[in-house]
């Protein structure tokens, strides 16, 4: 960083590669952010992971845009030529994975089924929608990673429906060099209170994991923060106060796109 430049105030920790663009359009608006990816996305080796034929089920689920990348790059390395089934549905728990699928342009858009952007983007509103399609599945595979959440699986196994799993990548936690540290702590060093924009409960577990490693809860803790999800705010104020802050941190819930997320982080930065 140049000695011309300004300090970031905004801390983007989404995989790398999903930060970028969201960085340049909040360096235009005057917010320049640190990129501190909090977990690394690693694809499993091929021979930890069966890849499911498609055709074998009524409904795939792909429970983020890893999940579908790394399950179609695996067909197509193992299945040359493979052709999307008619009779099998494919659904997303966010609108930026279907718009990768509908991209992708191997399916109609007549067969994917996602929360629209007036709904939540999570398994919860999924649910709502396959629930009046329950007797046309009788068999769904859901592609994720090593770790995640069990809800929806268990609600369709309630619900009679034979349910699959298949892991295609981990996300591991990562470890903040020297480097990033001393960035880190400049921006938690300013009198102006930084915006941390935290994405999954994995993302935030791994980001106050390095806080407290590297002795910086004292600025984490006079943060505010962009979250996704309401489950994301409730662990985050747990968190925090099982460090010791009194006073609930200023935590913004907004829908996973870029444009709402851009939004939400000036508006936390402005007040």
């Amino acid at each position: 960083m140049s000695a011309t430049a300004l300090t970031p105030r905004v801390v983007l920790t989404r995989p790398q590669g999903k930060n970028e663009a969201l960085a340049r359009r909040l360096s235009g608006a005057g917010l320049p952010a640190l990129l501190l990816p909090a977990l690394h996305i690693q694809s499993l080796p091929a021979d930890a992971a069966h890849i499911p034929d498609p055709d074998a089920y009524d409904l795939l689920v792909f429970v983020s845009g890893h999940a579908l990348q790394f399950y179609l790059q695996a067909l197509d390395e193992r299945r040359a030529g493979w052709r999307w089934p008619v009779h099998t549905r494919a659904a997303t728990v966010g609108g930026t994975s279907a718009r990768m699928l509908r991209e992708a342009d191997f399916i109609a858009s007549s067969q994917i089924i996602h929360p629209g952007p007036d709904l939540s983007q999570d398994s919860e509103s999924l649910w709502h929608l396959l629930q009046p399609r329950l007797n046309t599945l009788k068999k769904v595979l859901i592609i994720r990673g090593r770790t995640g959440r069990e809800w929806l699986g268990s609600k369709l196994e309630q619900a009679g429906v034979q349910v699959d799993r298949v892991a295609m990548y981990d996300r591991i936690p990562a470890l903040w060099d020297t480097q990033q540290a001393e960035q880190l702590g400049q921006v938690l060093g300013q009198a102006e209170p930084c915006v941390f924009l935290l994405t999954s409960s994995e993302s935030l577990d791994a980001v106050h994991a390095n806080v407290r490693r590297l002795g910086l809860e004292h600025g984490w803790a006079r943060s505010r923060f962009v979250v996704i999800h309401e489950r994301i705010a409730r662990r985050l104020q747990s968190s925090l106060q099982a460090s010791g802050k009194v006073e609930p941190a200023m935590v913004k819930i907004c829908q996973p796109g870029d444009d709402t997320i851009f939004q939400m982080i000036t508006l936390a930065a402005a007040l």
